[in-house]
């Protein structure tokens, strides 16, 4: 005869209970708030055509990026998390695994009508700046290091430099130097941006030593801005040599004047080259003591010999590309980026089902 009493409730079984208990533990709940998502991120100008084709190729690629213009700062939502290690950019989380400043100039911000209040929106984004690159995994910019101190660090690795003077009044390199050729150039940019978007170029010319004298009148010096004199070197050849990563990549450049690249760039030619021996040596150590990453190096080859003249870690390369039909750099930063992006990222880590199953393991 069947048992008629009704059925106990059932019970449920000790892994079922142990199982519901791991789901309220405080240590396996779920975040499911979106994470900040790891990016290259490069700071720069809207008109940055360099950065243009490498975000192109980190798409390619499957890298993310993102950019931050200094001429549209106005409308720039930033924060940087309490963390120090993340950022939210016009409302997208991010981690910086690579942060590259490059011709990011606070000039180009528009006035607020107020010069103080102008003048501290331009400091404040300048500030910035230099804390985004410090809650990344790597910053590509390295400490500034001046044209004098850019010969001094040749000179003591035994590559040939141009006599040079930095000085208020070039008429005082007449008595100064013996050649009968001088460059003048600009002791920093060659562009100052005295109206956001417009940029008034400060170009290097060449002079006769001889016809340098103080425009006073009534003789005597006359102080100006503080300029670079450097001998005139005579030279067969002048390279372009980007150093990125370990890599070189060089140019022949053929020019009349310094100012050409700027004033009349139809007048320029251009080819890829093979550096020499003692060119590629003389990068190579130079880039070791500046620690750069990337750098724009500028050298005479006079009789056999490569005077360094100076390097641009912000130097641009898409005008060499473009003049040769030719994209070596552009592949090289952007594989450079990659790389260090790629090492930034956290190792994969897996998820153990059964050791989520079977809860932590009993106190001993």
């Amino acid at each position: 005869m069947a048992d008629a009493r009704p059925a106990a409730p059932p019970r449920p079984v000790a892994s079922q209970a142990a199982f519901l208990a791991q789901l309220a533990h405080p240590a396996h709940t779920v975040d499911v708030r979106p994470r900040p998502v790891p990016c290259v991120l490069l700071l720069s100008r809207a008109c940055d055509r360099d950065l243009d084709a490498v975000q192109a190729r980190l798409a390619a690629e499957g890298v993310r990026w993102a950019r931050l213009n200094a001429d549209e700062l106005l409308t720039a939502d930033l924060v940087v998390a309490p963390d120090g290690r993340s950022a939210c950019l016009d409302g997208r989380r991010l981690t910086p695994t690579v942060t590259w400043v490059r011709h990011f100039s606070v000039a180009a911000i528009e006035g607020t009508g107020d010069g103080a209040r102008t003048q501290f929106l331009r400091e404040s984004w300048q500030a910035a700046a230099g804390q985004l690159e410090t809650v990344s995994g790597t910053a590509l910019r390295p400490a500034p290091v001046g044209l004098l101190a850019q010969l001094h660090l040749a000179r003591r690795h035994r590559i040939a430099v141009p006599r040079t003077m930095l000085t208020t009044d070039p008429s005082r390199a007449r008595d100064a130097f013996t050649c009968p050729r001088l460059v003048i150039k600009a002791a920093h940019h060659h562009f100052v941006e005295s109206v956001p978007g417009r940029l008034n170029g400060v170009f290097p010319v060449v002079v006769d030593r001889s016809g340098l004298r103080a425009d006073r009148p009534g003789g005597g010096p006359f102080p100006g801005p503080p300029v670079v004199v450097q001998e005139y070197v005579e030279h067969e050849e002048e390279l372009r040599v980007y150093f990125v990563a370990g890599q070189l990549h060089a140019f022949r450049v053929v020019k009349d004047t310094p100012a050409d690249p700027w004033l009349a760039p139809e007048r320029v030619a251009v080819h890829p080259v093979d550096p020499p021996p003692a060119v590629v040596s003389a990068t190579l150590a130079l880039a070791a003591a500046m620690s750069l990453h990337y750098g724009a190096f500028d050298f005479l080859i006079s009789a056999g010999t490569p005077v360094f003249l100076e390097v641009n870690p912000d130097g641009d390369w898409r005008w060499a590309e473009e003049r040769t039909g030719t994209a070596p750099v552009t592949a090289a930063v952007a594989a450079m980026l990659a790389g260090l992006h790629r090492r930034a990222l956290p190792a994969p880590g897996r998820f153990d089902l059964l050791g989520f199953l079977a809860g932590p393991a009993p106190a001993r």
